[in-house]
């Protein structure tokens, strides 16, 4: 009966340490990509605010903006085979955020045929897109500063297109020279992916690092 207790009490110890390893594992993944994405879009967004408000290189810095599914899918395609390297078997909740983030990556592709063809706010949208798939994520993995972090990146999304109305206020009164209010909805763009994916990432990375370390 005392051995049963203890193979039932090293049971318990064992898919303890499987369910923390996991969450530690899927922090420091979920965390370096919100970090490889994050920095991306709040960099080549700060350039191509400033780029715009002085009129470094126009129209050939427009281009700018596909640096960030370039650099985006490269560096996810690196991190991918240093996971696959690791030669850990992916676990449901893997492949669960693999799964959502896979398809907001194929709607992220219909939202921009859909500005390029139809004029919609691809700002918007996309900050729209990405604080849906990151409160999916949290809610998936149980981690309320996704979730918190999603939610808000949402509603500040809001202020995109109310940046529009602004702007066409300006400009119906006259008032284009103040370029730096034309362009705010870039700033709010790099602003949105700061708070949704760089503090996040960072949090997470960190947190991962003191489990693997207690």
């Amino acid at each position: 009966m005392k051995e049963q207790q203890i193979d039932e009490r090293r049971s318990l110890e064992i898919i303890s340490q499987m369910i923390a390893d996991t969450s530690a594992h899927i922090d420091s993944n979920s965390g370096k990509y919100f970090l490889l994405w994050g920095y991306t879009t709040v960099i080549v967004s700060l350039f191509e605010y400033f780029a715009q408000l002085f009129g470094l290189c126009m129209p050939l810095c427009l281009w700018a903006w596909f640096l960030i599914p370039i650099v985006g899918g490269i560096g996810t395609v690196v991190l991918i085979r240093q996971e696959s390297d690791t030669q850990r078997p992916k676990s449901y909740l893997d492949r669960s955020v693999s799964a959502v983030w896979t398809v907001f990556g194929f709607s992220f592709g219909m939202v921009y045929i859909a500005a390029l063809v139809y004029g919609a706010n691809l700002l918007f949208l996309t900050a729209m897109l990405m604080g849906m798939g990151t409160v999916i994520t949290g809610k998936i993995c149980q981690h309320k500063v996704l979730t918190i972090a999603g939610k808000l990146g949402m509603v500040l999304s809001l202020l995109i297109p109310f940046g529009h109305i602004v702007m066409r206020n300006y400009a119906a009164a006259g008032l284009e020279h103040i370029e730096a209010l034309m362009y705010a909805e870039i700033i709010i763009f790099a602003l949105i992916f700061a708070v949704m994916m760089v503090i996040p990432g960072h949090i997470l990375v960190s947190r991962a690092k003191r489990q693997r370390d207690a």
